[in-house]
C-alpha cells in the first residue's frame, strides 16, 4: 500500500510540475497573471488561505468540501513554503508541501482535480485534457474586468476564460463536455490574489451567468487565517 500512495504521489507531482513548467514569460497574459506573478507577496504572517468546494452536478449530484494552502517561511523575497490540504476524508488529495513558491498554487491543484475527473467522466485520458488546457492558456483567453463580493464589499478584480474543448476535432469522443468554460478570477484586494476557479459544463452550446449548467464547479476564496 504504501508503494502505491508513493507512487499515485510523485506522477501528482509530475502533473503540477508540466502545469508550471508551460508558463513561458511573455507568452499570453493570462498565462502570466497565472504561472507568473508573486501571489503570495501581499502576505505578511503565516497563515491559511481557506477555500471553499462546491459541486452543482446532473451528473454525480451535489458535493462541497474545503482546500486549505498553509503558508510559511515567509522570505523578504515574497516567496514561502506551503501545504495543501485538498479535501477532506476519503476524497483527500495527497499533494507534496511545496516549498520557496511565489504564486498561489491553488489553481494547479484545482486543474489537476479536474483533468482526472474529466478522465473519469468520459474515460479518456487526463494527459490529454491537460493538453488542451495548457493551448488554451498559451493561446490567449477572453478576460472581464468584475467586481465580486469580498467581505461584504465590492472590490475590483480580473476574470479569465477559455474552453478548451471548443473546436478540438476529437471532442465527438466527449461531447457532453466540448462546450466546458474554465473561468480564473484574480484580485489583488485579498490574500493570495486567487478568488476563485470554476469550471461550467452548460446545458447547450454557449453559457452566462444564469442559464443552466449540467455541472458548476467552483473553488472560492473565505478568508485568510494567521496562525503565527
Amino acid at each position: 500500500m504504501q508503494k502505491i500512495v508513493t507512487s499515485l504521489a510523485s506522477m501528482i507531482a509530475l502533473l503540477l510540475v508540466t502545469f508550471n513548467v508551460y508558463a513561458v514569460k511573455g507568452y499570453t497574459e493570462v498565462n502570466n497573471e497565472l504561472f507568473d506573478k508573486a501571489h503570495l507577496k501581499n502576505i505578511s504572517e503565516e497563515g491559511i488561505l481557506h477555500y471553499q468546494y462546491t459541486r452543482d452536478s446532473f451528473i454525480d449530484g451535489d458535493a462541497a468540501d474545503t482546500v486549505d494552502l498553509e503558508v510559511s517561511n515567509l522570505r523578504n523575497t515574497g516567496r514561502a513554503d506551503t501545504h495543501v490540504e485538498f479535501f477532506t476524508g476519503p476524497n483527500k488529495r495527497p499533494y507534496e508541501d511545496r516549498d520557496n513558491q511565489q504564486g498561489n498554487s491553488v489553481f494547479v491543484f484545482f486543474l489537476e482535480w479536474d483533468v482526472h475527473e474529466m478522465q473519469r467522466l468520459t474515460e479518456g485520458d487526463w494527459r490529454y485534457f491537460q493538453r488542451r488546457i495548457r493551448w488554451a492558456l498559451a493561446h490567449g483567453t477572453e478576460k472581464k474586468e468584475v467586481e465580486i463580493d469580498y467581505q461584504g464589499q465590492k472590490v475590483k478584480a480580473s476574470q479569465y476564460i477559455i474552453q478548451p474543448y471548443k473546436n478540438d476535432p476529437k471532442s465527438a469522443r466527449y461531447s457532453l463536455y466540448m462546450n466546458k468554460y474554465y473561468s480564473f478570477t484574480l484580485s489583488e484586494h485579498m490574500q493570495g490574489k486567487i478568488y476563485q476557479v470554476r469550471t461550467i459544463v452548460p446545458d447547450g452550446i454557449s453559457w452566462q451567468e444564469g442559464d443552466a449548467t449540467l455541472i458548476d464547479e467552483s473553488l472560492n476564496f473565505i478568508n485568510f487565517e494567521v496562525t503565527k
